[in-house]
């Protein structure tokens, strides 16, 4: 046994400063890592329902309805697209927040390599200590790592506002439905008083304007004077009652609803896109009204002003829509009719 002591006297001292270089640097890191905040424990978002799934359920009983009244059921339809828009937005954001997540875990637990600072150096210093008291080095790691945790729980709050958004859409296309189905036998009764026409006029296309037939003491030019005989017998009530507005803009080629088909016009409250007066708002809402109140009379299938639809194939009232994006494509400087 003696023999081999000299060898291992030999062996020692170099394996004795690798080791203490090794010491030194798992110190250091745990040092360091104790000054920083620690690992985010950031509250992943919560799991997401089946919003896909349910979302696809729901939209084959609306194409369903949609066959069976005569299609452009507007409130379900943006209530569908609202609620798809705010799903993939859910889903963006909770991928983005795990990416996130991952980043800075991986960058907390090497963050006292990466501090502009030379490792190597401090941990073989003659004196580790007096580097990982640095204040200087330590704030600049914390308030690094603070940032990134502060932008990962931003993140996180976003994610989980867009999924209680999306989870809140799906229930409102869930709702639609379901009010739309429980008026299906009413619904049959009032297309069965309403049989389907075909749009007529004396304009040919209807891409020229024109006045309204018959509607005599009245000077409201008509865009598109070709529509069915039951949108034509309403636009004629209202004008003579309400005219004369600016314009009335009914038939539209190539418009994929009632515009296209001759069963919608628009009553126009102002030009040019602007804000109609509160005297012209007030006059809308007795244009909106009057179509309300003789809904049965005249076959409407709905009336859109201000944002808001009223459809007859539902179970009544005003119901608000989404947020188009300008004045015109809001309703609020016309009043829109469709009828059946």
């Amino acid at each position: 046994m003696a023999a081999h002591d000299p060898l291992d006297r030999k062996r020692r001292p170099g394996g004795g400063r690798t080791a203490a270089r090794r010491c030194a640097a798992v110190a250091f890191a745990l040092a360091v890592s104790a000054a920083l905040p620690p690992v985010p424990g950031v509250a992943a978002p919560a799991e997401p329902k089946d919003s896909k799934a349910e979302l696809a359920k729901l939209r084959k009983r609306a194409d369903k309805l949609a066959k069976e009244y005569r299609g452009e059921l507007i409130t379900l339809e943006e209530a569908k697209k609202a609620a798809q828009k705010a799903a993939q937005d859910a889903e963006r954001l909770s991928k983005e927040f795990e990416t996130r997540r991952g980043d800075v875990s991986r960058l907390a637990a090497t963050s006292y390599m990466t501090g502009r600072m030379d490792t190597m150096s401090m941990v073989t210093a003659e004196d580790p200590g007096a580097a990982i008291r640095d204040a200087t080095v330590v704030e600049h790691l914390a308030r690094s790592n603070d940032m990134r945790i502060k932008n990962l729980e931003t993140l996180a709050a976003k994610a989980q506002q867009s999924r209680k958004n999306a989870d809140a859409k799906v229930a409102q296309v869930r709702k639609e439905v379901e009010d739309l189905e429980s008026q299906r036998e009413r619904v049959k009764k009032l297309l069965a008083k309403y049989k389907p026409e075909r749009p007529s006029g004396s304009s040919g296309g209807g891409a020229t304007a024109g006045r309204p037939d018959g509607a005599s003491g009245t000077k409201s030019p008509i865009v598109g004077n070709t529509m069915t005989a039951r949108m034509r017998t309403l636009m004629q009530a209202i004008d003579g009652r309400f005219g004369a507005f600016p314009t009335i803009g009914c038939y539209r080629a190539g418009d994929p609803q009632d515009h296209g088909s001759g069963r919608a016009c628009d009553f126009m409250e102002s030009t040019a896109g602007r804000m109609p007066s509160a005297s012209a708002q007030a006059h809308g809402d007795q244009v909106a009204q009057f179509v309300i109140d003789n809904a049965s009379r005249y076959g409407v299938k709905y009336v859109i002003w201000k944002q808001r639809i009223w459809d007859t194939r539902g179970s009544g009232g005003w119901r608000q829509m989404e947020d188009r994006g300008s004045i015109t494509q809001n309703h609020y400087d016309h009043v829109h009719v469709s009828v059946l």
